[in-house]
């Protein structure tokens, strides 16, 4: 029997080779990587051909020649990868084969190259830090970090090599690339500038994928603690906060802290009268009466919906009760426009606070300041009600 290939996934219709690699399926990834690590037997192999035409004096051709022989298979090989992951995209989602070649061949060639020019320590040990930058960002971390590893063993013998005097140092320079002045042989230093380019250019590449990931990192960290319309802090990270909060105040001998929850009134009326781009304007702006209205170590958060919560802490209950007062004033004598509309909205809000009655905890206390949010709305709406629990 023959295994049916995958089904191919589904493609985004915006995707362009262009576009955030980090947002591209790992294959595709993984052809960018490739790519990139074809400069480095490209160019290396480039230096090897300039080296022989302008210093040939200061070559052993024995190893420049089988040196050059290896470039151009690594580069015939990461073609031919490339050529049939092109292939392979249209059913494939991802090539391990291939991020393993990549990866060993890349450590491979920058390995071999630094050592025969003796540059390990300095240009060689700089295209590693490069190479594992960007493809920390292309390809699977846990593969770099075990490439990293290996990387700090080979350098160790290296260095016990320098130190034995068993080994040649930069068994592929027949002499030292220096004139007798002290200056460096011109072929050589027209490589060494051309290196230095390179580096420069790839430098510019690993900046640019570190920068995008970091981008990436802070929207997903964003995206994970604050609503997305009203910019408040979401459900998950105020109770979060929340629990810190009580903690402390546990801590502290029981320093009070207060909670408010905020319902706006016929907030669906709104909805279905004018629409839920209007619904979003109300939420918008009433969010943006409570941020205004709160202090910079309060926590302001959309609790769901049109419901909103706000942690005072360090507030009483008669503070707190004040603080809702003013916000309630607030939005009640803020109209918001909407396609010619003039929509007023009012809300409603339960107000507790920590220590009192059976609050002991934050669910407690979110409950009590949901007891008497629901007493505000069943006693006509647009008030402020405590938390009979406080008294």
């Amino acid at each position: 029997m023959t295994s049916e290939a995958p089904a191919a996934a589904p493609r985004s219709t915006e995707f362009t080779w262009l576009s955030n690699p980090l947002d591209w399926r790992a294959i595709d990834r993984l052809i960018l990587l490739g790519a990139l690590v074809m400069l480095a037997p490209g160019l290396f192999g480039a230096a090897i051909i300039a080296a022989m035409v302008l210093t040939p004096d200061y070559l052993h051709l024995g190893v420049a020649q089988p040196l050059l022989a290896f470039y151009g298979l690594h580069f015939l090989l990461l073609g031919g990868f490339l050529v049939a992951a092109l292939r392979r995209r249209e059913h494939h989602e991802d090539w391990p084969a291939f991020e393993n070649f990549i990866i060993g061949s890349f450590l491979v060639n920058v390995y071999a190259s630094a050592w025969l020019t003796g540059t390990h320590f300095a240009e060689g040990l700089l295209l590693i830090f490069l190479g594992i930058s960007i493809a920390s960002a292309l390809a699977s971390i846990r593969k770099i970090r075990i490439s990293y590893f290996w990387g700090c063993g080979v350098m160790a013998l290296m260095a016990i090599g320098d130190f034995s005097g068993v080994v040649h140092p930069a068994p592929l320079l027949a002499k030292a690339m220096i004139n007798a002045d002290g200056s460096l042989v011109l072929g050589w230093l027209l490589i060494r500038i051309m290196l230095a380019a390179v580096l420069l250019s790839i430098m510019s590449i690993s900046i640019s994928a570190i920068s995008r990931w970091v981008e990436r990192e802070n929207l997903y960290r964003e995206m994970s603690t604050i609503d997305g319309l009203t910019r408040l802090t979401n459900r998950r990270s105020f109770i979060e906060r929340g629990q810190s909060e009580l903690s402390r105040a546990q801590r502290m001998g029981e320093s009070p802290v207060a909670c408010v929850m905020v319902d706006l009134d016929h907030f669906k009326k709104i909805n279905d009268t004018w629409g839920h781009h209007a619904g979003d304007q109300v939420l918008v702006a009433a969010s943006a009466i409570m941020m205004s209205s709160a202090r910079p170590y309060d926590e302001v958060g959309r609790y769901g919906g049109e419901e909103f919560a706000i942690l005072l802490p360090g507030a009483t209950l008669e503070s707190a009760v004040m603080v809702a007062e003013r916000i309630r004033e607030r939005i009640a004598s803020t109209p918001v426009e909407v396609d010619g509309h003039t929509i007023v909205m009012t809300a409603s809000f339960g107000v507790s606070c920590f220590p009192a009655g059976d609050i002991d905890n934050l669910n407690d206390l979110l409950k009590a300041a949901d007891r008497a949010l629901y007493v505000a709305k069943d006693s006509g709406r647009n008030r402020v009600c405590v938390d009979t629990s406080a008294a």
